[in-house]
């Protein structure tokens, strides 16, 4: 199963959203883990990448991440096989409860 173990078979290969990367770091450090075990990730936030730029200049060295940024795409919420949301984005987002409804 490589380095990853139960995380690695968890997560390999799925289709990621992570919704909220944020400004304070945990989206940053969910998304390297996340694509150290191999996780196909889209990032969304409403934020846009002037706002997000901290953020951004962290995961540059990341390759295989997509960006839907300053808004939200209901795709993304539709065709992830798991949605990592950060704790500013609110569970009663539309997006979250169509992403439940699938």
């Amino acid at each position: 199963m490589g380095h990853g173990g139960q995380g690695e078979f968890l997560v390999k290969n799925k289709k990621v959203l992570v919704v909220g990367l944020g400004l304070h770091g945990g989206g940053v450090e969910s998304v390297k883990w996340l694509r150290s075990m191999k996780a196909d990730i889209t990032i969304t936030d409403l934020k846009t990448k002037k706002e997000l730029k901290t953020s951004l200049n962290e995961l540059k060295k990341i390759k295989g991440v997509k960006y839907h940024l300053g808004g939200h795409l209901k795709d993304d919420f539709l065709n992830a096989d798991m949605i990592i949301k950060g704790p500013g984005v609110p569970a009663d987002s539309p997006y979250i409860k169509a992403a439940r409804l699938k």
